[in-house]
């Protein structure tokens, strides 16, 4: 057998890593499992009782009935952006922790049955999976582990978006070989990576470079070139991944059906938040998560008020009105950051500014702004200064994310946006908190909030929340 053969057959780009996630979910289990024993038995309270069961089931079954639902949820297969992973990863774990509790309770597997432990070991094996797989998935990254070449055919604006993406989500671990195009429009590219030649030559230059993986990022392209290419390289690849032109559209949660006969493909697009159901869902994510977050964090939030309060002459909060849903006004609460009279400082200092002012009128926000304390300027920076809207979510007012709370001026910055707006709860942080925030121009916030409304998820509203720990520790674009 030849090394092309052998190499067709073991790939270690492609077999080694889900061997290795499959490893590390074991081991995730199984030590959620002796976790959640441990707990269970020290806050035992009411009864002097040890739970366990039998090796066989900790070390063999059950951590057999999660890896059966890990890989029925495809989370070994190729790679996807990590919120899908982690979107496998919580369906999965779901439907393992019920098939081990039938197997523990209908077997009799235990000792004793435990309400306690069952909660803990959900709570346990969720976390510690996420945690590990998370941690695999950087390590890999950073290091450059199990790489997979890749060649774009497609050298514009739309490549280099993709190209961000890929290097900023941790499900993606692509070695860019080169572009394929005739004539490349993005400045960025050329620079970094060779320019394999045009569209004309692709199935030349796919069949010498041996990927495996084409992504054809070209959506102005001919339906009819796309076809071609297509066709000419499908023989030589295992994968192909194309752009349809269709950005901005809204695809999240978006449903492919395929009429074999007519040889047609239909995309069933739904509106997530025209679901009575998916409301619900986001409002009990948004009451539990405020509520146990809070209590955490109340010590922290006691002393900065303390610190606000001794700096400001006894205020503390600040009440800023703002526009809500369906254009409703409510009062969004921010510690006291500013002077007592920072309305006319501000005043005094745009007039002495005129590039202060041109920054004013076009983002409503200042660099330098002079009306913040030094506190409040360390609090803005960090973003601690939004905690207090917290309050907002329990009163409904506004969401853990959404778009960002706006004043009545800016309604006009949106145009027909606004509609989009006006349809869920503003955030205390989403897409634009965790994108540079006050690095990004006003139009791009406003795409960013529409964006989020048109493909809201559940799963988004996740991965914009753990985004946001990592913008508040670097402070990036914060001011």
């Amino acid at each position: 057998m030849s090394s092309q053969t052998l190499k067709k057959f073991f790939d270690p780009n492609s077999i080694i890593p889900p061997i290795l996630f499959m490893l590390f979910d074991y081991i995730g289990v199984v030590v959620a499992e002796h976790v959640a024993f441990f707990l269970r038995n020290r806050l035992d309270f009411w009864e002097n009782a040890h739970y366990y069961y039998a090796d066989p089931y900790i070390y063999i079954w059950v951590p057999l009935l999660f890896l059966i639902a890990l890989r029925n949820s495809r989370s070994y297969d190729r790679m996807k952006p990590i919120v899908e992973i982690m979107r496998g990863i919580f369906v999965s774990v779901f439907y393992g922790w019920a098939a081990s509790i039938i197997l523990i309770y209908f077997l009799k597997a235990g000792n004793q049955t435990s309400r306690l432990f069952i909660i803990l070991f959900g709570l346990a094996v969720l976390m510690g999976v996420c945690v590990i797989r998370y941690a695999v998935l950087k390590f890999m990254k950073c290091r450059q582990l199990f790489v997979e070449p890749v060649t774009v055919i497609g050298a514009g604006l739309t490549a280099e978006r993709l190209l961000k993406f890929y290097r900023e989500d941790l499900g993606y671990r692509y070695e860019i070989v080169g572009f394929i195009d005739d004539h490349p429009v993005s400045e960025i590219l050329p620079a970094e990576y060779p320019i394999l030649g045009g569209f004309c030559d692709a199935k030349k230059i796919i069949r010498e470079k041996k990927t495996g993986t084409v992504i054809i990022a070209a959506p102005g392209i001919s339906k009819e070139q796309l076809q071609d290419l297509i066709n000419d390289i499908q023989p030589h690849v295992k994968n192909i991944s194309f752009i349809p032109d269709l950005i901005g559209t809204p695809m999240a949660g978006v449903d492919a059906a395929v009429l074999f006969s007519e040889k047609i493909l239909i995309l069933n697009v739904r509106n997530n938040l025209a679901s009575p159901y998916n409301k619900f869902i986001k409002r009990i994510f948004d009451l539990f998560c405020t509520v146990t977050g809070g209590i955490l964090i109340s010590p922290f939030l006691l002393i900065i008020a303390i610190l606000v309060a001794f700096e400001n002459r006894g205020k503390v909060i600040f009440a800023h009105r703002r526009v809500g849903k369906g254009g409703k006004h409510f009062s969004c609460y921010k510690f006291q950051t500013m002077v007592p009279n920072a309305e006319d400082k501000l005043e005094k200092y745009l007039a002495a500014n005129p590039d202060a002012k041109r920054e004013w009128e076009e983002s409503f926000k200042l660099t330098n702004d002079p009306r913040v304390t030094k506190l409040g300027n360390f609090l803005r920076r960090t973003s601690l200064d939004e905690l207090p809207q917290l309050f907002n979510v329990l009163k409904g007012e506004m969401s853990l994310v959404g778009p960002r709370p706006i004043i009545d001026e800016e309604i006009e910055r949106y145009e027909e946006n606004i509609r989009e707006y006006y349809m869920v709860l503003p955030g205390i942080t989403g897409m634009w908190q965790v994108s540079g925030r006050s690095d990004t121009t006003y139009p791009e916030r406003v795409a960013m909030d529409t964006w989020y409304v048109r493909n809201w998820s559940i799963w988004i509203d996740l991965m914009y929340l753990f985004k946001t720990v990592k913008a508040v520790f670097t402070g990036k674009g914060a001011y």
